[in-house]
């Protein structure tokens, strides 16, 4: 098959530029705060015991299978590591290339849409926004993910839009890696993307007949689909050929090694989380406000965005507006939410953002012809002038949120001062240099405040405190706490005391590996078995702990209401 061309020689500027805004977003002090748990914590344990086993096939944690996600990031991840030891920066990598991708991803659709203009600032709006920007630095499978989607989304948007059937093979090879980053949900979004601008693509209609209901209205689109042959364009054999070439073996192999992985997988993880609230379960409306903060500061500008973007006649922007809202309705009806989960949607949302600014754009100025932009920008302003007066006279709850969440005042009053100047000064001198410098200064700010962030929730002091006095013989006991931190820091596994775990499957699975106590009465026999256990739970558990086991414990170290004591017995 023949590559589909990346870029002509006009664009290697604007290409550069992006890579330069890439380098400094994602790549500065990557490696600087600790791994969080539990993503972090998790998927880079998961990536330094396929070493430990060697076992590239089928991913273990703590020493148990871990079949909840397919391998590809994983794989990734230890690939980082072989190259650059087993750092943070090396962990963080396959995310922070990822969306270093979805910059150069989103600028190419945009050049292909509508020109070079609406793609570098579709381009520069996707790097500034908050979300995308912070999940581009922490490790997780969902930057990876959104990344292969929405290059397999795309490039079948122009397969079809534009009659090249030689991006096919490439929609269904990126497609085929987004299912070995997290499954076959990128099969169900993607051809609800396409499916569903196919039929709003139809020739119009004569109007319904009175007393026509909606499903006999559908039938007939359904029917036109047929008659018109549009229904061919998204039948790709040969892309359904390598795509199954390419993600069924893993599972196949899986099943085969553990018959159990169909229904633990399908049934549990998928269908399971999408039709039960049994696993993260948030309310319908759940992702309105948590797509509007992933796309800050931008949020303001999108519905103007949207209304002067473009018209649904625009195959183009109607396409986009189904692609993202696809995306966000597809999570809001699964019972089972995370935020992370429509961090797809962010790239078309970006795109029509970008579109709508290099419509009201002449060279580089604002023309304030729409009452929505000025009401837009003065609303972005007011918050930030909010933000500033509650650094000043904060609130108790809020006193207490920053309190836990350990943002320094430094920070939250620059990011705040950023935040309001930033509209104030694109309604003064009317310049989309404005805008995109002030988003892009916000967007800076992101490794601060991980950087403040992520002590609260790594294990990394705790894990190197125990890997310093660890000795030939010990044993690491959880009691009714696991850190996947913990393990990839200091090096250990846990033996689990109590309390459920993501590792339940797993013990199913692997019962011979031992790393679970049945009860307090276990841990004499146990502990004399050691000449050394270090003990991780809670503060308050110690009484009850030292009940059982006669001797004195030592105290190693401490994270919050978490502490890490070892017991050497009479």
């Amino acid at each position: 098959m023949q590559a589909p061309k990346i870029a002509d020689k006009q664009d290697w500027p604007f290409l550069l530029g992006l890579t330069l805004v890439g380098l400094v977003l994602f790549f500065y002090r990557l490696g600087a705060p600790g791994l969080m748990d539990p993503d972090e914590g998790r998927y880079a344990e998961i990536a330094r015991e396929m070493f430990l086993r060697r076992d590239w096939l089928i991913p273990h944690l703590n020493l148990l299978p871990y079949l909840e996600k397919p391998p590809l990031v994983y794989w990734l991840t230890a690939l980082c590591f072989k190259v650059c030891g087993y750092t943070e920066a090396a962990a963080r990598l396959p995310s922070a290339v990822s969306a270093l991708g979805g910059l150069f991803l989103a600028y190419g659709l945009g050049r292909a849409l509508w020109g070079p203009g609406p793609g570098i600032l579709g381009a520069l709006v996707l790097a500034s926004a908050a979300g995308y920007v912070a999940l581009g630095r922490i490790l997780t499978l969902d930057m990876t993910f959104a990344l292969c989607l929405n290059l397999g989304i795309g490039l079948g948007y122009l397969a079809l839009s534009r009659g090249q059937a030689r991006l096919w093979p490439w929609a269904y090879l990126a497609l085929a890696l987004a299912v070995l980053t997290k499954g076959p949900v990128a099969l169900v979004l993607a051809g609800l993307s396409w499916g569903i601008w196919v039929l709003s693509s139809l020739p119009p209609q004569p109007s319904p007949i009175q007393g026509e209901g909606v499903k006999e209205r559908l039938f007939l689109r359904l029917r036109l689909l047929y008659r018109e042959r549009m229904w061919r364009n998204l039948i790709q054999i040969r892309g359904w050929a390598l795509l199954a070439v390419i993600t069924l073996p893993w599972f196949v192999y899986v099943h085969r090694r553990y018959p159990e992985f169909f229904r633990f997988y399908i049934l549990e993880q998928h269908l399971g989380r999408f039709l039960t609230p049994a696993i993260h379960p948030e309310p319908l409306y759940y992702y309105v406000p948590v797509l509007l903060g992933l796309l800050l500061p931008w949020t303001w500008l999108l519905p103007w965005a949207l209304a002067a973007g473009g018209r649904w006649r625009d195959p183009d922007y109607r396409f986009l507006v189904i692609w993202a809202a696809v995306i966000v309705v597809f999570f809001s009806l699964s019972r089972g939410k995370l935020v992370p989960y429509i961090l797809p949607a962010l790239l078309p949302l970006a795109l029509l953002v970008g579109h709508g600014l290099t419509r009201l754009t002449g060279v580089g100025r604002l023309y304030f012809n729409r009452g929505l932009l000025k009401t837009s920008l003065l609303v972005w302003a007011v918050t930030g002038v909010v933000l500033v007066a509650l650094m000043f006279w904060p609130p108790a709850p809020l006193v207490k949120a920053l309190t836990r969440a350990n943002l320094s005042f430094p920070f939250l009053l620059t990011l705040s001062l950023v935040w309001a100047l930033t509209p104030l000064a694109a309604l003064i001198w009317r310049h989309l240099g404005a805008l995109l410098l002030g988003a892009l200064l916000l967007a800076a700010l992101a490794p601060l405040g991980i950087d403040q962030v992520s002590p609260g929730r790594s294990f990394k002091d705790m894990g190197l405190a125990l890997k310093s006095r660890w000795r030939p013989g010990a044993a690491l006991v959880g009691v009714g706490l696991y850190s996947q931190g913990l393990s990839f820091y200091s090096g250990q596994t846990l033996n689990l005391l109590g309390g459920r775990t993501e590792l339940d499957f797993g013990q199913r699975l692997r019962p011979e590996q031992g790393l679970g106590l049945p009860d307090q009465g276990a841990l004499p026999a146990f502990t004399a078995a050691h000449p050394v256990t270090f003990f991780f739970l809670k503060v308050h558990d110690l009484p009850w702990l030292a009940q059982g086991l006669p001797g004195k414990f030592r105290p190693v170290a401490s994270h919050k209401d978490c502490i890490l004591t070892a017991y050497e017995g009479k």
